[in-house]
């Protein structure tokens, strides 16, 4: 039987978990979460990968996985990877609550998986890119082992504060967009238009504008070659991070596939 891994990603490390489980498992669609999909095969496994947004998990990936039509698929092996850059709060245990409270299907396997921590906005990020990105990779490596086995764990309980925080930072996510700039560094170069996940950016006159569904990814900021946009005054002089080797032009080309098969 086939399988399926879904995914959610700005700067690429989530895509990159999700292209190497893909090859890992073989026989292995890859399909971004940052639109609706329908899905009507059966498969052997299915597979959420998404980052850790404010300990929790980011709002369009909720939105999808509540939306996800799982009928065929009540003996299916699930599975979710949350990627984090300091604490993973409760972004696995909201997977399991969401899939058991809106589908009454069980999360057999939840990992985590620390990565390269890039939320520019709240901190100027390391640079050991590479060891950081090695060790992941490691780590990786036993998830991966892990749901070939078909393995199953125990989720960790919801922990309260981890909840508040994520909820509120649902509620505020769509409109944080009001706070990004763009400086005179801006050549309209169209990048920030084409990677952002969700299309919250339309070039006008050359220039970004924000339509506030925004999801905090910041793939805007990070892929653009000018460093022309920033968060506020706080992001200017700070370093920028894309994972190694995952371009703007993959990764968008993921975000906008087209699977006429499952009606998408």
């Amino acid at each position: 039987m086939e399988n399926i891994v879904f995914y959610f990603s700005g700067t690429g490390n989530s895509f990159h978990v999700a292209k190497v489980i893909s090859k890992e498992l073989g026989n292995c669609e890859i399909i971004s979460m940052a639109k609706p999909f329908n899905l009507i095969k059966q498969y052997d496994s299915i597979g959420f990968i998404y980052p850790t947004y404010y300990w929790g998990m980011p709002k369009r990936v909720i939105e999808f996985v509540e939306n996800l039509k799982l009928n065929n698929n009540r003996n299916t092996y699930y599975y979710s990877i949350t990627t984090y850059g300091g604490l993973a709060g409760n972004a696995v245990y909201q997977m399991y609550g969401l899939l058991l409270n809106r589908h009454d299907i069980k999360l057999n396997y939840g990992g985590k998986l620390k990565m390269f921590a890039n939320y520019v906005v709240a901190y100027d990020m390391s640079v050991k890119v590479e060891k950081i990105t090695k060790k992941s990779n490691e780590k990786l490596t036993t998830i991966i082992n892990s749901i070939k086995k078909r393995d199953c764990n125990n989720i960790n309980k919801l922990t309260g504060i981890f909840k508040s925080m994520n909820e509120k930072f649902i509620k505020e996510v769509s409109n944080m967009d009001k706070d990004f700039n763009v400086n005179n560094n801006c050549i309209g170069c169209s990048i920030c238009e084409i990677i952002c996940p969700v299309k919250n950016i339309e070039m006008v006159n050359s220039r970004p504008q924000y339509k506030h569904h925004c999801e905090q990814c910041i793939a805007c900021i990070q892929f653009c070659p000018q460093k022309a946009i920033n968060y506020k005054n706080l992001t200017q002089n700070r370093r920028r991070y894309t994972y190694p080797e995952i371009s703007y032009k993959e990764l968008s080309e993921y975000n906008n596939k087209m699977i006429s098969e499952n009606g998408t």
